[in-house]
């Protein structure tokens, strides 16, 4: 789906790796079923799947700015800490 929308709106498609994908969308899976049932599993796993696929397309312009063009990490914490540096770097 996030690739999908990434091609469909002409951005930069990010490849997530499957072993981020698997794990921790498992983990967030049985999180959800813990809380919400089936509905939270699916939920749970579908919203980090979309996270870990879009936060790194975000980050990118963050990590061209230090110099690393195209690199990027698939992970939720990184991204978040990522952003949240570079906002408060570039302010």
């Amino acid at each position: 789906v996030a690739m999908g929308i990434q091609g469909a709106m002409d951005w930069t498609i990010i490849v997530a790796g499957v072993v981020p994908h698997f794990f921790v969308g498992g983990a967030a899976g049985v999180y959800g079923n813990a809380t919400g049932g089936l509905r939270g599993a699916v939920l749970g796993a579908f919203t980090q799947g979309l996270c870990i696929s879009f936060l790194p397309m975000l980050l990118l312009p963050v990590l061209g700015g230090l110099g690393l063009e195209a690199t990027t990490f698939a992970d939720f914490d990184f991204g978040v800490v990522g952003l949240l540096l570079g906002w408060v770097v570039s302010l």
